[in-house]
Formats: structure tokens, sequence, C-alpha cells
């Protein structure tokens, strides 16, 4: 087995990136597809060679059913979401996300408000999942005959201990082992309900979770990435304010008061320089957005928060745990957690291999776990990991039209962020009815704006997207992209979910189930015309 333990003398960031790269030209163009290749193209030359690329041609999905006046009839969606407020002119944040109904959202974008923006809902804000999820590790250890107290006293929960911010990637691979010890009485087909409920949001992020059952307005798995198994499927939703942009800066401020400003004269609003650790399929709905994108291989000059720990040849990139991500869960190349491989693991030991190897794996388990909890937390509110320092304005150099502002921001980011003015991008404009694939890794800077520049009307100033991501592959085989079964066996129990759910054999949640307790029993008691009417209308 190899070793995937850090060892902890090691300072040197470990760079195994040699795929595609921006190239070296003034003013280098992405790919632009006009027409759907086959699957296995499409793989052979973007997804295999981790490359970018746009597509001209009509999106997977029906652009109409997710526009502003369509949104809340297609969704019909009740429960609370969580929702990104402005901060720093701009989103993508640290910041605690505030609650609210799809309708109230959906009220606040067509009256223009722009300091509201939809995105991933992970449970961030739940401190005490977190402080169970801790828990989970001490008792599994204890469990196991392994966990010491040598340490003394534990660190206390960090942010990303229960979905890890894998950015894209909060893990469900072992929702099973979580479930099936409480919820033995709701089981079906061998899944307890919980975990088939959770599988399909986790898939089908709120508010999309209803789509389940309509695959023709939201298909699972697009054709064209048929190799690759869906990890989540997002609607992102803001608006932009009417009015001209207001850029400036702040020369008393030692970060030029620059935040999260866009220059230029369109208003509009960013969502901060990331990546992310999934295959990305984005396809805009409303508005315009503009992409700016840094190859994987540029990663240590692009100032993450975290500190990075190995840049995968797959564009994986995993961090240390330490006060910059602190309850960090070490990634291997296709972003599954290694902490949960070594669980897989030692699920699949068959019996005459359990003493030594059972003993490896543990010991290893152990030493990550305590690794992560031993990081210092930090007072200070920080953005995930993943994130880039690098202001939005500095990526944006040629929308600055008044010299001396200019200037001292070069000589900003000339001081703070040196030989990053110098790296290759690529600029990427996305119009409703084109895409975009990004594989994981690749830093993007998404700028969102209105449809037309100047208009007061609400359909022109929301902007909408639908995007899909995808577990990296890596492996070259077109049919067997993944090193071992550790995905595709999860892929499995959510399909399974997802064929339950759809079946009715399972209801999104217990109101519905009562409801259709209640219509089944209406049809047993109730007036036999009645039956025949609908009987009538079956045959017919």
């Amino acid at each position: 087995m190899p070793n995937t333990k850090p060892d902890p003398k090691r300072k040197k960031t470990i760079n195994e990136y040699k795929s595609h790269t921006v190239p070296n030209s003034p003013s280098p163009k992405i790919p632009v597809l006009e027409s759907i290749p086959s699957a296995q193209q499409f793989f052979n030359d973007f997804i295999r060679p981790r490359k970018p690329v746009k597509f001209t041609v009509s999106p997977i999905i029906k652009s109409e059913n997710f526009t502003i006046a369509n949104l809340e009839t297609t969704l019909d969606y009740d429960s609370e979401l969580q929702v990104e407020k402005k901060y720093e002119a701009g989103f993508g944040s640290g910041q605690k996300r505030v609650k609210m109904a799809l309708r109230e959202l959906v009220d606040e974008i067509k009256a223009g408000n722009d300091g509201y923006y939809l995105t991933t809902q992970y449970d961030f804000d739940g401190p005490d999942a977190v402080e169970e999820d801790n828990d989970d590790d001490e008792d599994e250890l204890e469990d196991f005959g392994v966990l010491g107290n040598e340490d003394g006293e534990e660190e206390g929960p960090g942010l990303f201990d229960k979905f890890s911010e894998t950015s894209s990637m909060p893990d469900i691979s072992n929702l099973h082992d979580d479930f099936e010890d409480d919820f033995e009485q709701d089981i079906i087909q061998g899944m307890p309900i919980p975990e088939i409920r959770s599988r399909i949001r986790e898939l089908y992020q709120p508010p999309l979770t209803n789509l389940v059952h309509s695959p023709e307005i939201l298909p699972t798995i697009p054709d064209l990435f048929s190799s690759l198994i869906p990890q989540q499927i997002n609607i992102w939703m803001g608006s932009t304010s009417p009015g001209e942009n207001q850029f400036a800066i702040d020369p008393k401020d030692e970060k030029l008061g620059l935040g999260k400003q866009l220059p230029g004269k369109i208003k509009g609003t960013s969502s901060g320089l990331h990546h992310d650790h999934a295959d990305n399929l984005y396809v805009p709905i409303s508005g315009r957005k503009r992409f700016t994108l840094f190859s994987p291989a540029d990663a240590l000059k692009l100032s993450t928060v975290g500190e990075i720990r190995k840049i995968y040849n797959s564009g994986i990139i995993d961090y240390e745990p330490n006060e910059n991500a602190v309850g960090w869960r070490s990634l291997r190349d296709d972003g599954a957690m290694v902490e949960e491989i070594i669980r897989w693991k030692l699920d699949s030991l068959e019996e005459e291999e359990q003493s030594e190897e059972r003993r490896k794996l543990l010991e290893e388990l152990q030493w990550m776990i305590k690794n992560r909890k031993s990081a210092k937390k930090s007072e200070e509110k920080r953005d995930p990991p993943s994130f880039s320092k690098i202001p939005p304005a500095l990526l944006h150099l040629d929308d600055i039209e008044d010299v001396k502002t200019k200037n001292k921001i070069v000589k900003f980011a000339e001081e703070h962020f040196p030989g990053f003015l110098e790296l290759n991008k690529y600029v990427v404009w996305l119009e409703p009815g084109e895409m975009l694939y990004l594989p994981a890794g690749w830093f993007h800077e998404v700028s969102s704006f209105a449809s037309s520049e100047g208009s007061n009307n609400v359909k022109d100033r929301a902007h909408i997207a639908i995007n899909y991501w995808f577990i990296p592959p890596n492996s070259d085989e077109f049919k067997k992209c993944y090193s071992d079964s550790y995905w595709t066996e999860d892929w499995e129990r959510t399909q399974k979910a997802i064929d339950l759910v759809r079946a009715g054999e399972v209801y999104l949640n217990d109101d519905q189930e009562e409801e259709g307790s209640d219509e089944e029993n209406y049809g047993d008691d109730g007036d036999n015309e009645d039956k025949e009417d609908d009987d009538q209308g079956d045959d017919e």
C-alpha cells in the first residue's frame, strides 16, 4: 500500500502537475468547440489532458426553465436556503451566510438588490454537526483500540471538520456506515432512508433537489461526461444593480481598499480568485460571465489562503492542516479524502489480511486525525484555503483608465504578489447558450454582469447559472478513468438512491411521505366510481 502519511518534517511543496497550461503568448485563446464531439473524443482531447474548453453550441439544459420568471415554478422548493451577502464588494468569502426562502431571494433579485448571491449549500454554519463529527473520530479510534490521550486536551472543532472545504467536495462516501446503526428500522433495499435523502440532496443541491424527478429538465449525467462520476449539481443566482460602476482605491489602506471591487465602467460582482476540487461544467442561464483562468501549474504563485502541500497532475491541490486550514483532511489525486480511503480499505480487508495490514491502516488513520486536530485555530475569519488573497482588480488592470490609480495598483501587486502580473491567463466570456468545461484545480475568478448595459429590466439584471461538478479522473482510460473502485462503489449507492426516490419507494421528506400515505388510504376507502374514472383515464 502506498504511504499516504505526509512527512511532518517536509517543507517543500510537491508539484506533480504536467498537464495543460496556458500558452505563453500575449493574448492566449481558450479552445472553442462549435459542435459536440463523442464522449470518448471529448475525454481524449480535453478531460484527460486537463484542458479547459468553451462550447458555443446549445447547452445540455433548456435555459428558459431556470430564468428568474420561471424559476420558482420549475424548482418547487419551499425549504430555507443559505445565501451569501456581499462583503467587500464581492462574494465567495468565508463570511456567515443568511437564511432565506427561495421566494424571498427571487423577490430581492426582481427588486434589483445585488447584495445576495445563492451558491452551494454546504452546512458551514452547523457547529453542532462539526462537534459531533469530532466525537465520531474519537469514538471510531476508541472502538479500534488505538486512541491514546498522551497529547492531553484535543483541539476544538475547525471550520472544515465536517465538510473539509474541498470547495466542491463534502464527503458522503461512507454515509451508510454513519446511518445504519441509528436507523436500522428505516432501511429500504439495504439503504437507510436518511442516507438516501442525504445523497439526493448532496447531488441535487438545494433548491434543485426536487428535479431528481425530472431528468428531462435537468439530466443527472450529460452524455458528454458519461465517463465521469457526477458529484454535485448547483445553481448560482444573483443580480447586478443599475447605474455606473464606482471603482476607487484608498491610498491610506495597506491593501488600497480594493476588496473584491471590479474596475471598469460596467458594474459587476466578483467571486474572488479560487479553485475547485472537481471537474466543472458551467452553463450560464442569464446574464454575462467573465472567467479569468490560471493553470494549477501556477498555484504556488497565486497566494492561496492555505499552505499548499501537493499539486497532483489531475489538478487536485492538497493543503497542510494548520491555522490557515483548520480541520483540513488530506486529499489524493481524485479528490477523495485519504482518511475515508483508509476506512474504505479497512472495510474491504479479507480475514487473512486483518492483523498486520489492519494495524498499518489504523496507525495511519490515527496519525492523520491527530495531525488534523492539532492545527491551531485562528481567531481571524478566513476564506477557505482554496481561495487566493489576490484582489480581483489585479486581474483586470486593462479596465483601469486612470493612469495614476493603475500605477499604484501595479506597485501594490509587485510588492505583495511578486510575479503574479507576469503569469499567463485565459479570459473567457460566456453568454447564455454557451458552456465552459473547467478541469479540477484551475484557478478562476468569475465576474458576473447584467445581460444588457444600463438596462433596468429585471430579466436583464439577474445572472443565473447551473453547474455540474464531477469527480476528477486519475487514470487515462476512457471506460475506467478511476484507479480503483472507491468512487464507483459510492456512485452505485447514489444511483440506487436516485432509483428508489424516482420509483416512489422513498420520499425526499417526511411531509411528502405523509401526503403519500393519505392518498393511498383515500384510494383504498374512496368512491369506486372515482376509481373507475382513473382506470379509464389510464387506459386512454
